[in-house]
C-alpha cells in the first residue's frame, strides 16, 4: 500500500516493440488517469524504430526500461519485476486508456479481494482502426457467461476458453500476479497473454466488467480481430506445461491436456484429419453426456465427414 494514500499502488505495464507511431497516445492515457495513484512502466523490447526516443520525452515521468528484443512474454516479466503495485494494470503500445479506467476496475477489484486475493478483471474494448476511428465494434461484444474460476469445468473438459478481453483489457490483483510471473519466454513472442489469462482462470477468480474503457487498435501488424486462434503443436506443449506447473503449485491436480479436449477440434479441422476428428469423438464419453457434449458430437461428425469427402476429392 502506498504510504502517502489511503488507495492501493497501481502500476500500468505497458510493452512496446517497434510502435513509436503509437506509443505517445498509450503512455499519455496511462498517465492521464482520474485515479491516483501511479507508476507507469514502459518496456521497450528491442524496437528498431523511434521508440527509445519517445520514452526518453517522459524522463521521471514514468519507469522506463529499454531491453534487448526477447518477445511479448520477455517484455511482461521485465515490466512486473520492475513494478510495486498492488494492483497491476496492462497496456499493449498501440491501445488507449480511457481516463476513467483504473479508478473504474480499481473500485471493483478493491470490493473483490475482500473475499479473494487472487482475482483479475476484464472489459470491453473499442475497436478502432490504425488513424484512431472507431469501428463500432467491441471486443468481447460482452462479458463471457463462464464460472469466475474454471479448475472444475477444466477437471471434466480438459481445456477451457479464453474467457477475457486481450492484454489492454485485463487487470488483477499483485497477489495473483505473484503467483503466475515470470511466464515462459523462450517461443513466445505474441499471444503472452495466453500465459496471464489462462492461469488466472485456473487458479483465481476472473470477472467481466461490461464497460468499454479502453479502445484497441487494429492495424496490419496485429489483425487478429475474427481470425483463428489455434496455436501451433509448440505454443499448445508450452501453455500445457505452464497451466499443468500452476495447478501443481496450488496443489490441484494437473489436468490441463488440449488434444483430449473438444477445443482439438478447431486444430484438427486446420492440421488434422477427419480420422483424427473421429477419434476425437471417442474422448466423448470421458467428459460426461449432455447437452454440450450431444451437441458438439453430432456437428464433429458432421465435419470429419464433410472433411473425409474432401481428402478423397484431393486423391
Amino acid at each position: 500500500m502506498n504510504a502517502d494514500s489511503q488507495l492501493p499502488l497501481v502500476s500500468i505495464i505497458i510493452n512496446n516493440y517497434n510502435y513509436s507511431c503509437y506509443l505517445k497516445e498509450a503512455i499519455d492515457s496511462a498517465l492521464n488517469q482520474t485515479y491516483s495513484p501511479i507508476e507507469v512502466v514502459v518496456v521497450d523490447d528491442g524496437s528498431t524504430d523511434d521508440s527509445p526516443k519517445v520514452i526518453a520525452q517522459y524522463s521521471s515521468q514514468i519507469i522506463s526500461i529499454i531491453k534487448k528484443n526477447g518477445g511479448q512474454a520477455s517484455a511482461f516479466n521485465a515490466g512486473f519485476a520492475a513494478s510495486q503495485g498492488d494492483i497491476i494494470f496492462f497496456l499493449d503500445s498501440d491501445d488507449i486508456f480511457y481516463p476513467n479506467k483504473v479508478q473504474e476496475i480499481c473500485n471493483i477489484i478493491l470490493k473483490k479481494i475482500v473475499d479473494h486475493s487472487y482475482v483479475m478483471i476484464y472489459h470491453l474494448l473499442e475497436c478502432i482502426d490504425k488513424d484512431g476511428v472507431s469501428l463500432g465494434q467491441k471486443l468481447p461484444n460482452s462479458p463471457y457467461n463462464v464460472p469466475a474460476n474454471l479448475y472444475n469445468y477444466t477437471c471434466q473438459y480438459r481445456f477451457f476458453p479464453y474467457a477475457a478481453s486481450p492484454t489492454s483489457g485485463i487487470a488483477m490483483s499483485r497477489a495473483l500476479a505473484e503467483q503466475i510471473f515470470p511466464i515462459p519466454e523462450q517461443g513466445v513472442l505474441t499471444s503472452a497473454d495466453e500465459f496471464i489469462v489462462r492461469p488466472a482462470l485456473l487458479i483465481g477468480e476472473v470477472y467481466g466488467v461490461n464497460q468499454v474503457l479502453a479502445k484497441y487498435r487494429l492495424h496490419n501488424a496485429n489483425n487478429w480481430y475474427g481470425k483463428s486462434k489455434v496455436k501451433n503443436k509448440e505454443f499448445i506443449s508450452k501453455i500445457e506445461d505452464f497451466l499443468n506447473s500452476k495447478l501443481k503449485e496450488q496443489n490441484k491436480k494437473p489436468v490441463v491436456s488440449y488434444f483430449d479436449s473438444m477445443d482439438a477440434r478447431n486444430y484438427y479441422l486446420l492440421n488434422g484429419s477427419s480420422k483424427d476428428l473421429f477419434m476425437l469423438l471417442l474422448k466423448i464419453p470421458s467428459w460426461g453426456i449432455n447437452k454440450k457434449t450431444v451437441k458438439f458430437g453430432l456437428k464433429t461428425a458432421l465435419l470429419a465427414i464433410n472433411l473425409s469427402f474432401k481428402q478423397k476429392a484431393r486423391t
